[in-house]
């Protein structure tokens, strides 16, 4: 690895993208539900801005 200034054990504090593990249920509901809210807010503030709302 080239010298960045930071070490190896830093480095591999984040894992790789070999070592992720397969999504669990769990955490791919999250994802959605995470996704569904984003979304909702984005066209709210659309709603907004174009002056639907409010």
């Amino acid at each position: 690895m080239a010298d960045l200034g930071i070490s190896h054990t830093h480095v591999n504090q984040y894992g790789s993208v070999v070592d992720k593990k397969p999504l669990t249920a769990r955490h791919r509901l999250q994802t959605m539900l995470h996704g569904a809210i984003f979304t909702a807010a984005f066209l709210f503030v659309v709603a907004m801005v174009c002056g639907l709302v409010g």
